[in-house]
């Protein structure tokens, strides 16, 4: 988000610090093409083979966009 008016030209993709719940507000940036985040597949669900759950998670993120 700070490098927003600066650089307003530059087209991002933010990793760091999305979530599940602020990533919808990243994608209202006009410079934020798309974003990124463990979120989708936590580490404990992938350790614990609960691939549903990660299914679900991608399929909420995929419906984020703009």
């Amino acid at each position: 988000k700070a490098f927003a008016s600066p650089l307003a030209d530059v087209q991002f993709c933010p990793t760091g610090g999305i979530t599940g719940k602020n990533a919808a507000d990243y994608l209202t940036l006009p410079n934020v093409i798309c974003v990124g985040g463990s979120w989708v597949a936590p580490d404990d669900l992938v350790k614990a083979g609960r691939w549903d759950e990660i299914e679900a998670l991608a399929r909420a993120a995929s419906k984020l966009g703009r």
